[in-house]
């Protein structure tokens, strides 16, 4: 499954050249190659450093989106997601969304879950610079609620081409089947965590993105036993750097 890193790549180079011939389009494909020093997800870690590849197709207010966590270190599983989500405004400044993500681990051992089937709903609001948003999501194989809000702010750099992208959120985590491919009873978990994002994409040019980003996020009162994330600290602190190329 490693090989699926040069499966993006080579969807990115042919989404280049078809953008090439069809410059005039009514979609866009988007390729990004991210390094990783940490994946979190929701506040638990559940590798240490890993590429990031993904590749997604947009038309319209719809999108499809494929990405995957290639952990470096040793004897520690990948994760392939693939997700759909369609966006409705019903204002310049608000904006209702849906999306459904399929998470599948596929070295995942006997007994750890192999992949789970979610889906979500949200909405964000944009006002002085500000974008704060609300969404629930619904693990249909954990049997897991998710509640996340989040407030963004980008300060533009003109002058160089970039800007200073910064979002804080908190989050709480309730599954009443936290690892359904293990033996025995359900396993209940429940947690809170919240963070902050801070990034810089600087435009190499039209199509390229360069990013660099800090990041911190801290859990509470999360076991980590079985399910698809087995968190090493309740703290963690990373960074990310990749480029996106857009046609």
């Amino acid at each position: 499954m490693k090989n699926i890193i040069y499966a993006i790549a080579a969807l990115g180079a042919a989404s280049g050249l078809h953008a090439q011939q069809e410059p005039k389009s009514d979609y866009s494909i988007t390729a990004d190659f991210t390094y990783a020093s940490e994946y979190i997800f929701r506040g638990a870690e559940n590798a240490g450093n890993s590429f990031q590849p993904s590749v997604e197709f947009t038309k319209g207010d719809f999108s499809l989106n494929l990405w995957t966590n290639q952990p470096v270190t040793k004897h520690e599983n990948n994760e392939i997601d693939l997700s759909a989500s369609y966006g409705f405004k019903a204002s310049n400044a608000l904006k209702f969304e849906g999306v459904i993500t399929s998470y599948n681990y596929p070295e995942a051992n006997r007994g750890q879950t192999k992949d789970t089937v979610e889906a979500g709903i949200g909405a964000t609001y944009t006002v002085a610079g500000l974008s704060p948003s609300v969404y629930y999501y619904h693990d249909l194989t954990l049997k897991a609620d998710t509640v996340q809000g989040a407030v963004g702010y980008s300060l533009p750099l003109e002058a160089i081409g970039a800007s200073v992208d910064t979002s804080i959120y908190i989050g709480t985590v309730s599954a009443r089947d936290w690892a359904p491919d293990a033996a025995g009873p359900a396993i209940h978990e429940s947690y809170g965590y919240y963070g902050v994002d801070v990034s810089v994409p600087y435009k190499l040019n039209k199509n390229a993105t360069w990013t660099v980003a800090a990041h911190y996020a801290e859990n509470r009162n999360l076991a980590g036993v079985g399910g698809p994330a087995g968190t090493l600290g309740k703290r963690n602190l990373w960074v990310t750097t990749g480029i996106t190329i857009g046609f």
